[in-house]
């Protein structure tokens, strides 16, 4: 098994996959959050109302976010669901208490998010 593999395992076994459903049946305070690059954004576009935040600096952008707490639902979602998975994991790890894999973008789109380019 290969580093990502394993760290997938781990992230998989306490980050629950979700539906766009669940994060609209959220009422607690909640924020979704497309963890690709911004090259993959600028092709395709992104989620409305979702907010950008590239994996490699989510926990240090959302640490730092004073209108974000530890009690916020934090569901992310990047192309497929493996760096959400790992992204969600890893604020998981530095303390967000509620966090949640939306997957994979196009999954979202499929099941009626609104898309919205960054134009």
């Amino acid at each position: 098994m290969t580093y990502t593999e394993e760290l997938l395992s781990k992230a998989d076994a306490v980050i629950p996959r979700v539906t766009l459903e669940d994060f609209n049946n959220d009422s607690n305070s909640k924020v979704m959050i497309d963890v690709r690059q911004h090259e993959e954004l600028q092709a395709s576009g992104t989620v409305g109302g979702a907010i950008h935040i590239p994996k490699g600096v989510i926990e240090f952008r959302l640490n730092n976010n004073d209108e974000i707490s530890f009690d916020t639902s934090v569901y992310v979602f990047c192309a497929v669901g493996v760096r959400s998975a790992i992204a969600g994991y890893n604020l998981k790890k530095v303390g967000y208490q509620k966090v949640f894999n939306l997957v994979g973008f196009q999954d979202i789109l499929d099941q009626g998010a609104e898309k919205q380019s960054l134009i």
